[in-house]
């Protein structure tokens, strides 16, 4: 079968005939299968009609947003749906059905404009199922949206069909395979072709934690699954497993996400958090101190600024795809940061000048400790103590916290909930206590949805480890922000931020990073706010009480109509009917813009409710602060559609402000 010309420019990597079930994305759709031929490029997987010389497309999905790649089961065939379907005679009998339908069906799971979609197709034989499964994985083996678990079978009937979860967007109740390295040598290129940046900003916690699949040496036998540990863990829990930095661990069960079953080298087994190891084999620079992975260059001038050493430097993911920056701190003739692209010639040597090659980066890094080599200074010390990240809940499978086992220290704040304070758990991890006030929440309803709320987990959300209910008042334990709000920051340093407009754009793009996972998950925040939000060590910022508004019985935000909700971040449709989404985030979103490029002055200024919702209502959007750009405020002014469908999602966002963030300062 010919190829059409628009695919002349792109590689075909497989291609071949498949029944393909339809995806009913609108409500009420009858299900059926149809053949289909399919295409697989280095960019897309097209579908045509058959025998049609591949000139009628019915419909692509590009590579780069497949998060699911497994085998399925269709549970729901019916009669019905196989006489609405198009074989050929041949096809058409009760062997087909039974065979094809029952044994040889693989999803492909993929993201569009915000919403979560599932191909399901059948192979005539089961071989040409397994040849398209790994041609697939190999193909998007570089993807940063790939999810943890998945559903074995179809959504139908207002139900997942196998685990009967009645939540269209429920996790799913099978651990996902990982994706084996991609063999086809074209993809990476064509990953950059939208936005150099997204491939390599992604790398979130949630992206790295995708569980293993044991994989096989040459000769069949399986091997196990060697781990390093990249932070030391203290096991206080009985059943986990203390971790020493820099020592390897067999893998024995990584079915959980987020805590994995492993061995140490004494045979001791028990859980360890999975985001605190990396494969052995895919370890790369992870395993050297002075690589922070994807810091941005604000975060990694500021980290160096606090260690004030001459000399001090870190190696970072550059925002182009496949390259390293080296930042270095100077005090010669005065503190600043100076940043160096580490090239490669075409020999693939590494060097930073190009009279100093190295085979490999440490190589590089280990010339330039002796030689500055043309470098504002050689490199010293890297920065040490950097913090662990948090791990989801305290240990494995524990979110109701013994209130004995805090130490409450400093108050850190008051809120609508009640008084935070700062806590030791055990007496070595630092949390944030918050004391709930009795009847300022729906109690009984918020425990349930903790048990949910400590399984997510983002380098740029406030992790949740738990909660005291056995008590009152009820006690919400999370993650320590040593800075505080980020409204407060914000406040604080004023004259510093106000003149570093990096610095603000980069706030943002945390929060978007955040917002973009918690939309992924189809959570809602409904009171996003630089309030909301914390600042930590080395400048990160994350997104707190997330979904935690659903709860509040107090009346600290009401309308006019007695609604409860933040009036001056709330879209027109949450004024109007009360109607949330991640859309209303996005809204929120941009008026949590608008809080950090004008330093955290109040929105609307003095302006009561009733003058706010008015002005909403009426299409009047807040002004441009004075020291945002025009770039920055048109897409404050996109989060402002009147309409929800009109505004971006927080994905969109993430690639927009990172594409402003390369035009203000390249590295």
């Amino acid at each position: 079968m010919e190829n059409s010309n628009k695919n002349a420019t792109q590689e075909i990597v497989k291609q071949g005939l498949m029944v393909k079930r339809s995806q009913n994305k609108k409500r009420f759709t009858p299900v059926n299968y149809k053949q289909r031929w399919f295409v697989l490029t280095n960019h897309s997987l097209i579908y045509y009609e058959p025998n049609s010389d591949c000139t009628k497309e019915r419909g692509r999905i590009t590579l780069k947003y497949i998060t699911i790649i497994e085998q399925a089961t269709i549970n729901s065939l019916s009669t019905t749906d196989f006489n609405n379907s198009s074989f050929t005679t041949s096809q058409n009998n009760s062997n087909f059905i039974n065979n094809n339908f029952c044994a040889y069906c693989f999803q492909i799971g993929y993201s569009d404009c915000g919403q979560d979609y599932f191909l399901y197709l059948i192979t005539f034989k089961e071989k040409e199922r397994e040849d398209w499964i790994q041609t697939l994985r190999s193909a998007c083996a570089n993807n940063h949206y790939k999810i943890s678990r998945y559903h074995v079978s179809e959504w139908s009937g207002k139900r997942w069909q196998c685990c009967k979860a009645v939540s269209r967007s429920a996790l799913g109740c099978e651990p996902t395979t990982s994706w084996i390295p991609s063999s086809i040598s074209n993809f990476e290129e064509s990953f950059t072709e939208d936005n150099t940046h997204l491939s390599n900003s992604l790398n979130s916690v949630e992206s790295e934690n995708t569980p293993m699949a044991s994989s096989k040496s040459k000769d069949g036998n399986t091997r196990p699954k060697i781990v390093v540990a990249l932070y030391s863990f203290l096991a206080v829990e009985s059943g986990d497993l203390s971790l020493e930095k820099g020592k390897e661990y067999e893998i024995v069960d990584n079915s959980q996400e987020h805590w994995w079953k492993a061995k140490d080298q004494h045979g001791k087994i028990g859980y360890i958090p999975s985001n605190y190891v990396k494969e052995k084999d895919l370890l790369g620079l992870q395993k050297y101190e002075w690589y922070v992975n994807d810091m941005s260059r604000q975060r990694a001038e500021s980290l160096l600024k606090q260690e004030d050493k001459e000399g001090c430097f870190v190696v970072r993911n550059s925002s182009t795809k496949g390259f390293y920056t080296l930042s270095l701190y100077t005090k010669v003739p005065m503190g600043h940061c100076k940043h160096y692209h580490i090239k490669q010639n075409s020999k693939g040597e590494y060097f930073l000048s190009e009279k100093h090659c190295c085979a490999s980066i440490p190589e590089l890094i280990n010339y330039h400790r002796h030689n500055s080599g043309g470098l504002a200074s050689r490199l010293r010390i890297s920065p040490c103590d950097r913090p662990a990240p948090a791990t989801a809940g305290l240990s494995h499978d524990k979110w109701e916290i013994d209130p004995s086992e805090l130490i409450l220290l400093e108050e850190l704040g008051s809120g609508q909930f009640g008084v935070v304070r700062r806590a030791k758990w055990r007496g070595y991890i630092d949390t944030a206590v918050k004391m709930m006030k009795e009847g300022t929440m729906s109690e009984d309803d918020f425990i349930e949805e903790a048990k949910v709320m400590t399984k997510l987990q983002h380098a740029n959300l406030v992790q949740l480890y738990g909660v005291c209910s056995k008590h009152r008042p009820i006690y919400i334990v999370t993650e320590y922000m040593r800075h505080g709000s980020l409204l407060n920051y914000l406040r604080r340093h004023e004259t510093n931020l106000i003149i570093n407009t990096p610095l603000l754009l980069d706030m943002c793009i945390q929060v978007c990073k955040g917002m973009a996972y918690l939309e992924k998950h189809n959570y809602i925040h409904r009171d996003l706010a630089a309030r909301n939000c914390l600042v930590g060590s080395e400048n990160i910022v994350k997104v707190a009480d997330f979904g935690l508004a659903r709860y509040v019985l107090d009346d600290q935000y009401t309308s006019s109509g007695g609604t409860k909700f933040p009036i001056k971040w709330a879209a027109p449709e949450v004024l109007n009917y009360t109607r949330f989404s991640s859309k209303s985030d996005v809204w929120a979103y941009g008026v949590l813009m608008w809080e950090i490029f004008s330093c955290g002055k109040m929105p609307y200024g003095r302006l009561k409710n009733t003058e706010v919702v008015e002005r909403v209502q009426r299409g009047i959007i807040l002004e441009k602060p004075k020291s945002c750009g025009k770039e920055i405020y048109d897409i404050m002014c996109n989060c402002w559609a009147h309409s929800p469908e009109d505004r971006p999602s927080f994905r969109a966002l993430k690639e927009q402000l990172h594409i402003v963030s390369q035009g203000l300062i390249t590295d």
